[in-house]
């Protein structure tokens, strides 16, 4: 039965007739049927029953989504009615016109708004039905990722049968009765039943192991656990779909729409309409009562009160502001669509850049790139039909860009780092004074000694020349993988490379052991999750575990470490592969005693989880010849366990204490930030077989080696008779063996197949080395963080790693790591439960396991465990609740049945079968204490202990490495120093050994200072700041200690729902979010939803090797386009393809000209963001930023413009009727006056040029409330520019009306008397008349020579030329020929010139005064960019300082 569940799944499928699982085109069918469902689904709930009542009130409710409010609505309808009560018929009609055509857009953008998300799902489905019809049938099994890709957090994919093969399914693919392959240690992707056992998984379900009891006391074998083959119970996508569509609506108002509502509709439209009525009103009370000044006009009650009250109130109305403001912002939607779909020019670069060239160097010009205003104008019509791509409207994008204050990055591999982790050192023991005596004098090396680390143990002239070499690589920025050495004199240590490199090649990065590879990780992984009840862990957070079960699957390909040594790639070819041999042990309780010590000196709020100790042999024969060789990788603790002596570049030495201590040191320094693998090689006298060797010698049975993890426990079953320590070299000699004795090794019936036989063939192994290996940040991510900190926009990443993991990585891209840089989301767990976990035994696991942990917390996702023993007695599953989308409960097992078990064979007689007999030889051999783990060396457990960082440091496929200089030198050169030593070198050899064997029980304090004191890094995670700890202590450290949490630039050990709820707080505390993630990810759709704004990108998808590509779409590379253009479909989009089709460069982002797996997976991950980009697109984040804040600071100048004039021809008509003055602009006029030259001059205003100045600009917080300072402020500033304006015209306006003198006869302080027929003085009128017509051109002159310093408004008149805005320069001369024809036209024909002599002086001030407006009106600029410089400044300093409450400065 175990064997047969052991197969793969497709061994298992080939004997059915039928094919297993769902065809491509069912399953796509079957995903755009239930996607289009849900969608029709959600969209009734919300909208089906609504009213058009409710519709139409939906529009106006919220007051930041609106531009027009219930109160303007109502003061048109006011003004309206009170010009009809006039009869201004023609002012009234167009007022009522105008709302008309205000209440239509808004109603309908509202309408679009609510829709939006809708309408992309659409899209998304349409393309979805497209691939189903006419492009699946084309998909082949490459076009998915590769199976043995190394797993990433970023990605989230399953193995799926599709068309009878086993596919990489990108999650967001997989329907309802897909047939899915669930590995050990991999989650379940939604509800789903094995198809044998109708076992049910409920959905994020880990498939774990079964604990087997006590810890074995010598090594068993262990059946892996079997891949299961389960049927979906529906579809996955559907949950984040249903999010999706319920909350894209809930993203915080931007910081442009705040502003205009708080200019625009509160202090214009409500408190501006109200003062400007009671004002009005009150004067013309008083004038009614004979209180006004004395005038010619007359008092009629209807001009009194009600016309020189709508003159004041109609430029405050809306208007057609609503339409400016809509059009404007998909104006700016447009413009950055089309720039990300304009193909970008590259610049010349050399083919192939060197290390040391400047890297700075953008690869685009995105300056000098032009955008077809046909296009722009194709896009803005497309938008205002309602084209959904990037959102507009619930997600405007372009005032999102051009306010933010915070890049949030929630994913890192791939997308910030290089998806592979690359060499960054190698570590091997050199013999110095072997060197000398080869070369004369020792040479010059910038190779790192770690050989005064420890102090001299053996006097041995030969012992006191090993020091421990250290060659750093660096990274080629340019490629994923290409690497050099920094030190240009490493050939110096060829030899001591050169099994390295071939260690690399036959194991690590061998095609023919990376399935067995990928097994062997997935039952290590499930394996490890029993010893997480060992460690202090807080599983507040399932997401932080999900992640660590993938922590064995990272990239290890070091070939190209390989071929820096000097390897081909055929240096393999005469290799053949003869068995592969696993072996893992459980960890040791005083090693997670002492870690757990070890993290709280460090202060850590995450467990520094130590990488579980495993490893992995290959047995290889060499022909000619039939030489075999074991090659070994694998975490130190367990290598080093296996080895007796290491190779040091010329011949063999005994492996000494303190040559171990320098190995464990560093590898336990190494593990705490990066990736440790050790290699080790021995010869063999003969082969291996059974289910032991692997599936390829045994036929697809397998069994893995569990060795037992105490030492002391290792040691019980070791003879003491044959294992005879007084001999003091036996370990020495057991193993010696010549190279012709290794032609015994083709006697097939020596071949060992039991456990003891291989155990002891791990044994005397030679140790060659350790390789650390570390994900490499991004050039381009590293320049964007620079260009960011200019522009005050901090970067923040959300690390689902550990603090000394992240905080290397931060470095690495620039990000500031001093002593209050970093806060982690994971909280401590409570001090009780704490003290319970760390005094737990090891013998009580299994009782305990099985109890539920659940945590009370705001974040609220739990795990439980549950066993059902009584089905079978090694039964376990784990529950682990999903991410969820919003807080989850707690996970009751109660709610699972009693059938959700996990039947695991144990390693009873059920696997006796799979092992042959003892053999003889092996048999009769004793094993030796250089077993694994036999050797109690005394840096065994600090390696351990301070073997930190997350669950991916257990470096999965690390490599084994040796040369053939090792196998032709192997033993002789060891026996004749070992033959010649004196029988003292003996004795201290034996004290040697037996002091490591006692070395266990020193104290951990001993062991912990000698680990800090030779750390080369220097890890001061004390957080002197007292900064909070876990997610639901950020909001009271914020409101009662200070504000450092918003400013830091890393959160570590973050869940998803963690860094949603952080998100929440940062927005709630002004900060303006963008998020950027993977799109290839189930885990972000919270995420996404809860930014201001989000960036999906398809990350760089790792490979299992760099000759091995992760996916490929070269067979139906352009697909769609391809297609189009044969069914005819693409004439009318021809220029789009032309515009996206990147006849000379790449478009930001790529067309969607191919339609593939990862592209429907892209399509439906990023429903709710705004862009969506693959990874090697030309995305330049800092450009589209650039063109947003210039477009949004465009958009604020023409908005401040246009409520200036609005107020200030109000304020003219206010003091008109205050100095009982007939209204200066009409409502007619002044109708005409906001609808037409306002408008366009202030349009033409929000052409902002280049200026590289505006990305050093610090962008403002969120300002909500009334701030009597700023709007004092405002008022003094803007008052200035528009004083002259109002003094001159009314001054003008006064001398053109007096003309027509007082009669003498009627006194002035006679009392008015109402006429209601006004027209018996034709005469005033005409004056009246002349004074409006020339007061209109006055105004637009006025206007004109005001907007002039609106143009550049960060700049002089003389320092910037404003006429290189040559749509304003157009619209301003336009508009002035245009009034001055119609004036002088009205003028000829009243006969004015015969005034013309008495009013130069009127005319004068009106005309003349603009030019002092102007003057005026650079003056208040002048100051007010005094004050915006002493803003920035303080800005700037706010965002580079962080000294909170607990600051040490």
């Amino acid at each position: 039965m175990a064997a047969k569940r052991a197969e793969s799944p497709e061994k298992r499928a080939s004997p059915e007739p039928t094919l297993r699982g769902l065809t491509t085109k069912v399953a796509l069918r079957r995903l755009h049927e239930e996607i289009e469902k849900r969608v029709q689904l959600e969209h009734e709930r919300q909208y089906g029953a609504e009213s058009p009542y409710r519709k139409l009130r939906a529009a106006f409710v919220k007051r930041y989504d609106s531009p027009l409010g219930w109160l303007s609505i109502g003061s048109s309808l006011l003004a309206s009615g009170a010009l009809l009560a006039t009869g201004m018929l023609w002012p009234a009609l167009c007022l009522l016109a105008i709302l008309s055509l205000d209440l239509f857009v808004v109603v309908r953008e509202n309408n679009l708004r609510r829709t939006e998300i809708f309408r992309k799902a659409r899209h998304a489905i349409s393309e979805i039905k497209l691939a189903e019809q006419h492009f699946s049938d084309d998909w082949q099994q490459s076009n998915y990722p590769h199976l043995s890709n190394p797993m990433s957090p970023c990605v989230s994919l399953q193995w799926t049968y599709r068309d009878g093969k086993i596919v990489n399914l990108p999650w967001a693919l997989l329907v309802r009765g897909d047939y899915i392959v669930l590995r050990p240690g991999h989650i379940s992707p939604g509800p789903c039943h094995e198809l044998e056992t109708n076992k049910f998984f409920a959905a994020n379900e880990i498939y774990g192991a079964a604990p087997h009891g006590d810890p074995p006391v010598k090594p068993v074998a262990r059946p892996p656990l079997p891949n299961l083959v389960c049927c979906l119970e529906s579809t996955p996508y559907l949950d984040n779909l249903t999010v999706c569509l319920k909350n894209s609506l809930k993203r915080p108002p931007t910081i442009y729409n705040q502003q205009r509502y708080l200019l625009v509709t509160k202090y214009i439209q409500q408190w501006g309409f109200i003062s400007a009525l009671v004002i009005t009103l009150i004067s013309g009370l008083l004038r009614l009562h004979g209180y006004g000044l004395p005038t010619d006009e007359k008092h009629n009650w209807r001009f009194v009160l009600v016309e020189s009250s709508a003159a004041a109130i109609v430029p405050l109305l809306p208007l057609i502001f609503p339409l400016m403001w809509i059009s404007m912002n998909l104006w700016g939607i447009a413009r950055l669509q089309c720039f990300l779909k304009t193909p970008q020019a590259a610049l010349e670069k050399s083919t192939s850049k060197s290390f040391e060239e400047d890297l700075d160097t953008p690869s685009y010009d995105y300056q000098n790139m032009s955008m077809l205003r046909s296009s722009v104008l194709r896009i803005w019509m497309q938008l205002w039909r309602g084209d959904s791509e990037l959102l507009p409207r619930s997600a405007n994008l372009v005032q999102v860009l051009g306010s933010i204050s915070a890049l949030c990055c929630v994913d890192k591999k791939g997308i910030l780092s290089w998806p592979n982790p690359t060499a960054e050192k190698v570590f091997f023991l050199h013999n110095t004074d072997e060197e000398a005596r080869e070369d004369g004098a020792g040479s010059q090396s910038s190779s790192q000694s770690e050989s005064d680390d420890v102090p001299v143990v053996d006097e041995d002239h030969k012992e006191r020349g090993i020091v421990a070499e250290v060659l750093d690589l660096t990274h080629d920025q340019h490629c994923p993988f290409r690497l050099e050495f920094d030190d240009h004199e490493w050939k110096a240590h060829i030899k001591s490379l050169k099994p390295l490199g071939l260690a690399i090649l036959l194991n690590t990065c061998s095609p023919l052991t990376h399935e067995h590879y990928a097994q062997f990780c997935g039952h290590v992984t499930a394996v490890a999750m029993l010893d997480k009840d060992l460690v202090p862990v807080t599983n507040r957070y399932a997401y932080a575990l999900i992640e660590s079960s993938k922590s064995f699957l990272h990239g290890r390909c070091l070939c190209e470490l390989a071929k820096q040594i000097g390897f081909t790639d055929h240096a393999t070819d005469r290799f053949a592969l003869e068995g592969q041999l696993a072996s893992y042990r459980h960890l040791q309780p005083d090693v997670v005693r002492r870690d757990i010590r070890f993290a709280r000196q460090l202060q850590l709020s995450s467990k520094v989880k130590v990488p579980f100790p495993h490893s992995l042999s290959v047995v290889m024969r060499e022909n000619p010849g039939g030489y075999l060789s074991l090659f070994t990788q694998g975490t130190a603790d367990i290598i080093l366990d296996c080895c007796d002596d290491f190779w040091d570049g010329i011949d063999l030495r005994p492996l000494s204490a303190q040559d171990r201590k320098r190995a464990l040191d560093f590898y336990q320094r190494s593990a705490l930030t990066s990736y440790c693998t050790a290699f080790a090689y021995r010869p063999l006298r003969h082969g291996i077989h059974g289910a032991l060797s692997g599936p390829q010698r045994s036929g697809g049975d397998c069994l893995y080696l569990e060795l037992p993890p105490e030492s002391k426990l290792r040691m019980q079953h070791v003879d003491k008779t044959h294992c005879d320590f007084q001999g003091g070299h036996h370990v020495k000699l057991s193993h010696s063996i010549s190279t012709d004795s290794l032609l015994f090794s083709e006697n097939k019936d020596e071949e060992c197949n039991d456990v003891e036989g291989c155990f002891e063939m791990q044994c005397h192994q030679v140790f060659i080395g350790m390789v650390t290996m570390q994900y490499q940040a991004q050039n381009d991510i590293v320049r964007l963080v620079e260009h960011l900190e200019q522009a005050c926009i901090r970067f923040v990443h959300f690390s689902k790693e550990n603090e000394l993991r992240s905080r290397v990585f931060s470095e690495k891209m620039g990000l500031e790591s001093g002593w209050n840089c970093h806060i982690s989301l994971l909280s401590e767990p409570e001090p009780d439960s704490e003290k319970e976990r760390i005094s737990a035994k090891p013998k009580e696991f299994p009782e305990n396991i099985g109890k539920p942990q659940a945590t009370t917390s705001t974040t609220a996702t739990t795990t439980t465990t549950d066993h059902e023993n009584n089905h079978h007695p090694s039964a376990k599953v784990m529950y682990i609740s999903p991410p969820a989308p919003a807080p989850a409960t707690a996970s009751v097992s109660e709610s699972i049945s009693a059938a959700k078990t996990t039947e695991i064979v144990g390693d009873g007689p059920e696997i006796s079968y799979l092992l042959g007999p003892p053999n003889n030889l092996e048999s009769s051999k004793t094993l030796s204490s250089s077993a694994p783990g036999a050797i109690s060396n005394p840096d065994e457990n600090p390696l351990n202990a301070l073997n930190s960082g997350d669950s991916h440091s257990p470096d999965s496929e690390g490599s084994k490495e040796s040369s053939q200089d090792s196998c032709t030198k192997n033993n002789p050169p060891g026996d004749s120093e070992l033959e010649a030593e004196t029988e003292a070198n003996k004795h201290k050899q034996r004290h040697s050994l037996d002091s490591a064997m006692d070395e266990n029980c020193r104290s951990l304090s001993t062991l912990t200072e000698s680990t800090d004191q030779s750390a080369p890094i220097n890890f001061d995670m004390s957080n002197r700041a007292k900064l909070p700890r876990g997610i639901e202590n950020i909001r009271p450290h914020l409101e009662q200690v200070d504000n450092v949490p918003l400013q830091v630039s890393l959160f570590t050990d973050c869940s998803a729902e963690a860094t949603r709820q952080m998100l929440d707080i940062m927005q709630s505390y002004g900060e303006i979010v963008v998020c950027l993630g993977s799109s290839a990810s189930n885990a972000n759709a919270d995420i996404f939803l809860q930014a201001d704004c989000s960036i999906a990108v398809e990350p760089l998808y790792p490979q299992v090797c760099q000759d091995v590509d992760a996916y490929t779409e070269a067979n139906i590379q352009n697909n769609k386009l391809l297609w189009q253009r044969h069914s005819g479909k693409s004439k009318g989009n021809d220029d789009e393809e032309l515009l996206e089709g990147g006849l000379h460069g790449c478009a930001m982002q790529s067309p969607a000209h191919t339609i593939s797996p990862l592209y429907l997976s892209r399509l439906l991950n990023s429903l709710p963001c705004s862009i969506a980009v693959c990874r090697d697109d030309p995305l330049s984040l800092v450009a589209i930023i650039e063109l947003s804040r210039r477009f949004s600071l465009g958009l604020w100048n023409c908005i401040q413009y246009w409520a200036c004039c609005a107020g200030s021809i109000s304020i003219l008509n206010v003091l008109c009727a205050c100095l009982s003055q007939p209204p200066l602009v009409t409502p007619l006029l002044g109708i005409y006056l906001m609808c037409v030259p306002v408008p366009l001059i202030a349009i033409s205003l929000a052409h902002i040029d280049v200026d590289p100045k505006i990305m050093n600009r610090a962008t403002s917080k969120k300002q909500t409330d009334y701030d009597s300072r700023a709007f004092a402020f405002v008022m003094w500033c803007y008052g200035c520019k528009f004083i002259v304006l109002v003094v001159s015209l009314l001054v003008s306006y006064w001398m053109l009306l007096p003309n027509t003198q007082l009669n003498p006869a009627e006194p002035a302080t006679e009392e008015p008397v109402l006429e209601i027929d006004d027209d018996d003085d034709p005469e005033f009128y005409q004056f009246l008349y002349i004074a409006r017509s020339s007061a209109l051109l006055g105004i637009i002159l006025h206007f004109v020579f005001i907007s002039v310093t609106f143009v550049h408004r960060d700049h002089a008149l003389w320092q910037r030329n404003p006429f290189t805005n040559r749509i304003w320069a157009f619209t301003c001369l336009f508009l002035v020929l245009i009034h001055g024809i119609i004036c002088f036209v009205q003028l000829l024909l009243e006969d004015f010139w015969v005034q013309l002599p008495n009013q130069w002086l009127a005319l004068l001030i009106l005309f003349g005064g603009s030019l002092l407006s102007m003057l005026v009106s650079e003056l208040a600029k002048f100051q007010e960019n005094k004050v915006n410089a002493r803003y920035q400044r303080r800005a700037r300093l706010d965002f580079g300082t962080k000294l909170g409450m607990n600051s040490p400065f």
